[in-house]
């Protein structure tokens, strides 16, 4: 079987461990790190882990920064996000267990849907007698997500879940600097501070003001200050 992905479940790529701001997800990020240096070395340190936490909280980028790591590292990694559940089936699961790590984001989205439950339940059998490891992320505890099959909420608790704290005003901040400084794009604390003030608070849309940034500095071959965020703002850029 082929693991090349379809273009839609393709990685983000800003999406690594350097990326991302620890702060209170400390712990989190650890396990996530040793769980990739073990697989490298063909071993898996649990069957599964789960991370839950409110948009926001980086569930994704962790998924993804844990699939592009192990993948780095020669080894095969899948990334899945069930927000896309619409476009998918649930036969796509199968033989995925050739994979030493499979990351199935937005589990929630499952819940009630008996085909699909099912089939992340064979999925994570499977896993585990092939050696593999199953990362989840979903927006509560397994045993909260309103599955109807209870031993699979069962089989997603089998190992460490890590509820993910959401950053301060502060913390967004820091990681908005901190993917500029990863692009080679300087951003002082006042032009930071600039943005924040006068622009959506949450870190997609932050993120996102930054990719147009990059783009609208480099073309212009000028600094983020606060003059060059006024003339785009003039502009509509």
């Amino acid at each position: 079987m082929s693991h090349q992905l379809p273009l839609n479940l393709r990685l983000k790529d800003g999406s690594s461990f350097e990326n991302f701001l620890p702060a209170g997800n400390r712990e989190a990020v650890a396990r996530l790190r040793a769980v990739v240096t073990a697989l490298a070395y063909g071993r898996a340190p649990e069957p599964v882990l789960f991370l839950c936490g409110a948009p926001g909280t980086g569930r994704t980028h962790l998924l993804q920064a844990a699939c592009r790591e192990a993948q780095s590292a020669g080894g095969s990694a899948l990334y899945i996000p069930f927000s896309e559940i619409a476009t998918l089936a649930p036969a796509m699961l199968e033989d995925l267990e050739q994979s030493a790590l499979v990351c199935l984001d937005d589990v929630e989205r499952i819940a009630g849907k008996a085909d699909w439950e099912a089939a992340v339940f064979a999925l994570c059998e499977r896993l585990r007698a092939s050696g593999g490891m199953l990362l989840v992320a979903g927006a509560r505890p397994p045993r909260e997500l309103g599955l109807q099959l209870p031993d699979l909420a069962t089989r997603l608790g089998w190992g460490p879940v890590y509820a993910l704290a959401p950053l301060s005003d502060d913390e967004r901040l820091e990681a908005v600097r901190l993917r500029a400084r990863n692009r080679g794009l300087e951003m002082p604390e006042e032009v930071a501070c600039y943005i924040f003030a006068r622009y959506p608070r949450d870190l997609d849309s932050l993120f996102a003001l930054l990719d147009r940034l990059d783009v609208a500095s480099l073309a212009e071959q000028r600094r983020l200050t606060i003059p060059f965020l006024r003339s785009l703002e003039e502009r509509g850029s």
